[in-house]
């Protein structure tokens, strides 16, 4: 039955036993695929697509940003702003004993990016703790992203935590989620 259904796919197709042996050339052979994923070597990126014609990507610079506290940054996005951008934020402490430990949070309006834990605790000394975000943003209204740090056992830099938002370039994907298909 499976033998009369694929000739039957294959009927429908024109591809017949005859025009199998009238290939005289072989099919290239294809190169064994690799079991583990490997980047593309260049991605297609551009401009915003034309759906989003009435917004920009602007670049955000340091001065919307401010210092709350030595815990806190707010930055404001822009309204009508969409695409791609990379939040990097960093905060410093000094350790004040043993078991000194850093944390890092990004907040954009509503929602939570990320929480970034410190694993190993250290003795002495500055440290600089890092947490980045990569966001796709589509907004009406203006947005603020915070960023929290916080320590223990340590003194926080008093100028706050460091944060740079810039734009990356649109790659033409909205949204990619993996998951298991049930059997």
């Amino acid at each position: 039955m499976r033998r009369l259904r694929i000739f039957i796919v294959l009927a429908s197709l024109g591809v017949g036993n005859a025009a199998v042996a009238t290939t005289t050339t072989p099919a290239p052979a294809r190169p064994a695929t690799p079991m583990v994923a490997t980047a593309p070597s260049a991605l297609p990126v551009g401009p915003l697509p034309r759906g989003f014609s009435s917004y920009l990507q602007p670049t955000i610079p340091p001065s919307a940003c401010r210092t709350v506290s030595a815990a806190e940054v707010q930055c404001q996005i822009p309204a009508m702003t969409a695409g791609r951008y990379l939040i990097e934020a960093s905060g410093a402490s000094t350790s004040q004993g043993a078991d000194a430990l850093q944390a890092l949070e990004i907040d954009i309006g509503t929602r939570q990016c990320g929480v970034g834990k410190d694993s190993a605790p250290w003795p002495s000394g500055a440290r600089t703790f890092r947490l980045n975000c990569e966001a796709v943003l589509m907004t009406d209204a203006p947005l603020t992203v915070r960023v929290l740090y916080a320590d223990q056992k340590a003194t926080k830099d008093p100028k706050g935590p460091v944060v740079s938002i810039r734009p990356l370039p649109w790659n033409g994907v909205l949204s990619a989620q993996p998951f298991a298909p049930k059997p």
